[in-house]
């Protein structure tokens, strides 16, 4: 591909080397070039650095960096940043797959859109054994204006990108970095609000990568404490947005209570997961990932996630809906909420999060 823009290929990784050796092939089987594959190593206690020394000895475009501390993982994000070289950066984290178009297809489109500056795909869930668990899929333009990104993103506690399945136009990237000290749950999001402050957000409504998920990601915590994280992060985004752009004030206010009825709708789901049947007759019902993974509240998180849904009721829907959980759960009357997690798709379009 003559005269192609370079991509920069981050692979933020520690103490995971049996894995990243897997990882590695599928990144060096890109079919697109010329890329660099840019390695941050998080001060591996493992044998990390010796697999990527030997990557690196047998495809030049590798070039490996060995963190002499742990930077954090937020840190080794920006690390990638700021050492990327290409017109575009995609982050491949070590132990996802990726089919072999994924720079080829996202490249091709951000040429073709060149006020889009992050582009998404869709993906799949995978267990460690490789098998698929879901599917994610976005059903709604090829190209969102950012603002409107930022407004359907919060509302909805969903984002159409991904960190190690989108594609960033360096140039819209500018300075934007990760808070070291963020909480790591929707780390990502200030990041691509930040960009969407000024470009526009695509996506390709194709299956391009592959995100494994077990009891040991750090994506599968219950939501009464994944909330905490999605209200710190938005909540900071919000303020620094305002003193960025003071003339958006009705706008963050909106943010702001988008961010508040998405919280409670997302603890009562939590609490009708807890209580509801795990054995679904609709082979076509779209599982989140709480679901797949099969989880259940201990008492001191069911007593938090009540106390937050309680804490964050607002007007008359949400007061009769806390007050039918609250009864149906004393009652021992939990056997419809079986029936709102499978349906969560539909109620969520109700409540509003969509």
């Amino acid at each position: 591909m003559s005269g192609s823009p370079l991509v920069s290929i981050g692979v933020p990784t520690r103490n995971r080397a049996s894995i990243l050796r897997e990882s590695l092939k599928n990144i060096c089987g890109q079919d697109y070039a010329p890329i660099e594959i840019l390695i941050s190593d998080n001060c591996s206690s493992d044998n990390t650095e010796e697999v990527c020394r030997a990557a690196a000895a047998a495809d030049s475009r590798i070039r490996y960096i060995r963190q002499d501390r742990n930077i954090g993982l937020h840190g080794n994000h920006n690390f990638c940043m700021d050492e990327a070289r290409g017109e575009f950066l995609c982050f491949f984290h070590d132990h996802d797959r990726r089919d072999s178009r994924f720079v080829s297809k996202h490249v091709a489109f951000m040429q073709n859109h060149p006020r889009v500056g992050l582009l998404g795909s869709d993906w799949d869930l995978l267990d460690d054994e490789g098998n698929q668990l879901g599917v994610r899929t976005f059903d709604g333009p090829s190209v969102t204006p950012g603002l409107d990104y930022i407004s359907r993103t919060i509302r909805s506690g969903r984002s159409s990108i991904g960190i190690p399945g989108g594609t960033i136009r360096m140039a819209a990237l500018g300075s934007a970095r990760f808070k070291l000290e963020a909480p790591i749950g929707f780390g990502d999001f200030p990041i691509w609000f930040q960009i969407a402050e000024e470009w526009d957000i695509g996506h390709i409504h194709e299956s391009l990568s592959s995100w494994r998920q077990n009891a040991e990601s750090l994506s599968l915590r219950p939501i009464v404490e994944i909330a905490q994280d999605y209200e710190k992060n938005i909540g900071d985004y919000c303020d620094d947005h305002f003193r960025r752009w003071p003339a958006h004030a009705e706008m963050v206010g909106q943010w702001r209570a988008s961010l508040h009825r998405y919280l409670f709708w997302a603890l009562c789901y939590e609490v009708a997961l807890h209580f509801g049947r795990r054995d679904d007759p609709d082979p076509q019902h779209a599982r989140t990932l709480f679901e797949i993974m099969d989880y259940r509240l201990t008492g001191e998180q069911y007593g938090r996630a009540m106390a937050g849904i309680k804490a964050r009721r607002s007007g008359v829907v949400e007061h009769v809906a806390f007050a039918l959980l609250q009864t149906g759960v004393a009652a021992g009357l939990t056997a419809p909420f079986g029936w709102v997690v499978r349906h969560q798709n539909g109620l969520r379009g109700l409540a509003g999060l969509k």
